[in-house]
């Protein structure tokens, strides 16, 4: 039935068979996390494909690469494709015969009936590689909202290699890794790096709802099969709770087929416990849930309230309270496998729980993606008020104390100045956490001549106009920017790193598609956020879990900053011959820390990013850390 979480990777253009194939097996060997129970290769040369397969459903057939019935068309696949019965039973009467139960097989005989555009048809995550012997082209696609990875470079000479992570890449000859100076800017202003660029100039993130086409001889075409159109809204509130509802446990019943051990990530919010309840009501046995917390001061935990909604649904839970972990250890694994800097807070906790539900389960389901579908964040409301007061000045704020409160009181400041700025430069200016000015000044001189001073939002402008304004234009920008390129990117590193397979219902385009057409008055109103989820939810979950304040999968970074890991972050920051001073002007640096040790609290995001790309450096082989 449904394929594998794994690995792909391969080689395209004119090398040595030989080297070619050796190439490649390298590539697969550093992705073994990825796929711990199988690997596989192919080569018909200027093609060589590469794969490790963690099995989840079809244990015995699963094996790829995988090739049609004449064989003239070979698949490296990584994802699970969900209507997958559906399309077999068309290719089936179309005359394709089958060899095993995978949806694998089912995107072969799909392509081969419509060409490099196949994916239209598929639901699903996925990121994909396939081999056209008789045409001598390769396809590389991408799932619609990126949930899957897939990069690519162009090779010296010629040539194309790709994987499902950078460091694959990197073990390709003449794959440019020189730094970026435009992405790292973007990164200190990000906490990620947006796509379609990588840290590296020379590795790309193949974006999501894109298909490339490659061709012997040398022509490379990348182009979307999808983009977000958002559906006309139902009539009623009412009726698009009910649709809501339909399509939301349906994605969730969807994404409950498998051969293995199932389960979800429990995290006693709103989203995930919406997640259980759904998965809840489609099995017949008990939901495996999974929760974390840690040490110390009571807000980092939210296990009380995941324990109420594991109570209500009487899931088979398990908790997980973590003292303070060995950050010197774990940082740099995490950093590692997040192949370019990520400053996102999570991505430890991520892991943390991918590594302890993998003692359980080989798959869980996740709550990605309801925040920025429904508007669940705080900095939303400033695009509410901004729809209905116009400029934000100090009266309009006491006018609207209950939405203004809502941005809590250091949001206040920031939200005021942002309020007269276009909306792609309030776009950025609101998610930056080292404002421009500052991050010109921590970049040494010749770095930052070569970065343009408005490529940020420039780069955000295509996602605003006249025809696309406002709160729903915001929360697009973020489905296609913030979302693919940092929350489900570090979803899918750190679960694959423990070798866990995490879903995400909220994410099946349809309900992105009917959820982005919703009013923003269904999604924020006075102050309150999510307002048509809770809306559904109050009659499924208790009021404690629908309407506590947002609480987001929060580590005590603070504390360890300062406490446990003030050692680390000054061996690695002020130390004179740190790796990052060949990018980032030393005193800078210093100065940052030593004001944040001083009390300014303000700064610990600063800090963590600068300790994030120091550590990510140090991961590096050495010859990969030049300048130039």
């Amino acid at each position: 039935m449904l394929g594998a979480m794994c690995g792909i990777c391969g080689v395209f253009g004119s090398i040595d068979p030989h080297r070619g194939a050796e190439i490649v097996r390298q590539m697969a060997s550093c992705m073994r996390h990825r796929g711990p129970d199988d690997e596989g290769f192919y080569t018909d040369p200027p093609a060589f494909l590469g794969f490790r397969r963690l099995s989840i459903i079809d244990l015995a057939t699963g094996h790829q690469p995988l090739a049609n019935e004449d064989e003239s068309v070979w698949i490296a696949f990584n994802g699970e494709i969900y209507n997958h019965l559906e399309l077999r039973a068309e290719m089936e009467k179309k005359g394709h015969r089958y060899r095993t139960r995978t949806d694998t097989e089912t995107i072969v005989h799909l392509y081969e009936q419509e060409g490099p555009l196949f994916a239209r048809r598929l639901n699903g995550m996925f990121a994909i590689a396939l081999w056209d012997a008789k045409r001598r082209r390769l396809v590389l696609v991408r799932d619609r909202l990126g949930v899957k990875p897939l990069y690519y470079a162009r090779l010296a000479g010629g040539g194309l290699a790709f994987a499902s992570e950078i460091k694959a890449l990197r073990r390709c000859p003449g794959v440019d890794t020189r730094i970026d100076f435009s992405a790292l800017d973007s990164y200190l202003a990000l906490q990620y790096v947006p796509g379609p660029g990588t840290i590296h100039r020379g590795i790309q993130k193949l974006p999501p709802g894109h298909v490339l086409t490659a061709t012997a001889s040398g022509d490379l075409h990348v182009e979307p099969f999808w983009r977000l159109q958002p559906e006309d809204p139902p009539l009623t509130f009412e009726a698009a709770g009910e649709q809501f509802m339909a399509l939301f446990e349906d994605a969730v019943r969807m994404r409950l087929m498998s051969d293995v051990p199932l389960g979800a990530f429990l995290s006693g919010g709103l989203d995930s416990a919406m997640v259980v309840a759904a998965m809840a009501k489609a099995m017949d046995r008990p939901v495996k849930t999974f929760s974390i917390g840690f040490e110390g001061d009571g807000w980092y935990s939210e296990l009380p309230y995941a324990t109420e909604v594991a109570e209500q649904f009487k899931t088979e839970h398990h908790t997980l309270t973590v003292k303070a972990p060995d950050m010197r250890t774990l940082l740099p694994q995490v950093a590692e496998q997040l192949d370019e800097p990520l400053a996102d807070v999570a991505a430890i906790p991520t892991y943390l729980l991918s590594r302890f539900a993998r003692e359980h389960v080989t798959v869980a389901l996740t709550g990605e993606g309801a925040d920025e579908l429904f508007a669940g964040y705080d900095h939303y409301a400033l695009e509410w008020l901004l729809e209905r007061g116009g400029w934000v000045s100090t009266p309009i704020f006491r006018a609207f104390r209950r939405p203004a409160r809502a941005l809590r009181a250091g949001r206040t400041r920031k939200a005021i100045i942002a309020a007269g700025m276009d909306q792609p430069e309030r776009f950025v200016y609101m998610r930056s956490v080292i404002p421009t000015s500052a991050r010109r000044a921590l970049l040494r001189a010749d770095v930052r001549s070569e970065i343009p001073r408005s490529h940020l939002v420039a780069r955000m402008q295509r996602h605003f106009g006249e025809d696309s304004a406002g709160l729903n234009a915001v929360l697009r920008a973020d489905v296609q920017e913030w979302l693919p390129d940092d929350l489900l990117m570090k979803v899918d590193k750190m679960t694959m790193l423990a070798s866990l397979e995490a879903r995400v219902p909220f994410l099946d385009y349809r309900i992105v598609e009917l959820v982005s057409g919703f009013p923003p008055s269904w999604k924020y109103r006075n102050g309150r956020s999510k307002v048509l989820l809770k809306s559904v939810a109050e009659s499924i979950l208790s009021p404690v879990i629908v309407y506590r304040p947002k609480h987001g999968f929060m580590p005590p970074v603070r504390e360890w900053l300062r406490g446990s890991l003030r050692s680390f972050v000054e061996e690695h920051l002020l130390d004179p011959a740190s790796l990052s001073r060949e990018w980032i002007e030393p005193a800078g640096a210093r100065d940052l820390v030593r004001r944040y040790f001083a009390g300014d609290d303000g700064l610990y995001l600063a800090v963590w990013e600068l300790l994030c790309l120091e550590v990510w450096l140090r991961t590096l082989p050495a010859t990969e850390v030049a300048r130039s």
